[in-house]
């Protein structure tokens, strides 16, 4: 089984990160993911339901703040505005003096250039004070900096603080708007803000004050694409559900997040250890994605009652790290037993109850959940997850192979217990 493991994830992993790379759904490069991982589930002998959605995709640009003046200061020369063509567009040659600054636009973002104003915003009430002004670009730190802000299409969680600030940013139209935060994700990530956008690092964004001229140009673009859910089983009736999110951000080749995992849930599929266990294997299509579009799309097709339990397996095999499996919504046997089974294992850990994945639309329902990542896996977010430095050479392959050996005997585990 080992030789035959090492083998096969390696192929997948070969395929989805070197080949396919960022594969957002929605995409062509998303295409081609789920078609590979249909064809290898089909193979198998499983029947696939592909479970369609539409959904809005970001293509990458770069971005370049100059802060060109203090109001003291000479002023940008020329007026620009937001090209939705998707480049930057002025009208005129562009003159800028000043410091200036590269960085990556934040998702979605609209492509443009735009000029203003800086005016510093720590707190919601400070933007609650103001009036539209389409020649300001507002700054925000602070309160308003801390965390990603939750998008409107996000459907499965809404904060009433998070809602006042977009509906804030709708109302003002500013010109630009620029977080100032060292948060591992950009502040905006909202296929609805019109505006073009930025996360700069407190370093850069601290010397920033009311009043600067600020001049922000940006690239890349926002296309509709469609893409599929894939879900895969055997026979009919009650199951588990084993899990793990086929997309990756559009930057980065989503190796450990999640290609490897995806890799693992392939090779037991099309080798037959799955066979004999009352199993669906679904591959999300959105666990990365602002409108978890192919969750949404899967959760309209099924019938929960008949799911008993699900594992999720999301950010596996990071070199040098063991695996940790984390419990939620089990009756209190369950979790004596998986604590035992743990324990009986080299390189497994329980760890505490974490949400930030697909295995938590279940625990909310109050379906158990077990979700296996990498050990201290949240520690190392911000560094690795959704950057180009996440790789196949971060991935230690016995590690995955050591999953995949184990995962059997655990389904089987959980099977006995909740079917």
């Amino acid at each position: 089984m080992m030789p035959d493991l090492h083998h096969r994830i390696d192929h997948h992993l070969e395929v989805l990160v070197d080949h396919i790379g960022a594969r957002p759904p929605g995409s062509p490069a998303n295409r081609r993911a789920t078609s590979h991982a249909s064809q290898v589930l089909r193979d198998a002998g499983l029947h696939v339901r592909e479970d369609p959605f539409t959904t809005r995709w970001w293509e990458p640009g770069r971005a370049r703040l100059t802060v060109a003046a203090t109001t003291e200061g000479r002023a940008v020369h020329s007026r620009t505005e937001v090209d939705g063509r998707g480049s930057a567009a002025t009208d005129g040659d562009t003159e800028v003096e000043g410091a200036t600054i590269e960085l990556l636009p934040n998702p979605y973002s609209p492509a443009g250039v735009a000029r203003g104003s800086a005016l510093v915003a720590r707190r919601v009430e400070d933007l609650e004070g103001l009036q539209p002004d389409g020649d300001r670009v507002l700054v925000l730190t602070d309160a308003l900096a801390r965390t990603q802000l939750l998008p409107a299409v996000f459907p499965f969680l809404d904060l009433p603080e998070h809602a006042d600030v977009r509906a804030q940013l709708h109302r003002l139209t500013p010109a630009a708007v620029i977080a100032v935060s060292d948060h591992w994700e950009p502040i905006l990530e909202d296929p609805d803000l019109p505006f073009p956008s930025v996360t700069l690092p407190t370093a850069e964004g601290e010397r920033l004050r009311s009043g600067d001229l600020l001049h922000l140009e940006v690239t890349g673009a926002v296309h509709e694409g469609r893409g599929v859910n894939l879900a895969a089983r055997s026979g009919a009736g009650r199951r588990l559900v084993l899990c793990a999110h086929l997309d990756a951000k559009a930057t980065t080749p989503g190796a450990f997040d999640n290609a490897g995992s995806v890799a693992v849930l392939l090779a037991l599929a099309e080798l037959g250890h799955l066979d004999d266990l009352p199993v669906e294997v679904v591959l999300f299509n959105g666990e990365d994605h602002v409108d978890a579009c192919g969750e949404v799309a899967w959760l309209g097709a099924t019938e929960l009652a008949e799911v008993a339990g699900v594992v999720n397996v999301d950010g596996t095999g990071l070199r040098g790290l063991g695996t940790s499996l984390a419990s939620l919504a089990c009756p209190r046997e369950l979790e004596t037993r998986l604590t035992d089974w743990v324990g009986a294992r080299d390189g497994w850990v329980r760890t505490d109850p974490w949400i930030e994945s697909d295995h938590a639309i279940f625990a909310l329902q109050g379906i158990p959940a077990v979700a296996i990542t990498s050990e201290d896996v949240h520690a190392l977010l911000g560094g690795l997850a959704h950057t180009a430095a996440d790789t196949r050479e971060v991935i230690d392959l016995q590690v995955l192979v050591g999953i995949g050996h184990d995962l059997p005997d655990l389904l089987g585990l959980l099977a006995g217990e909740l079917i």
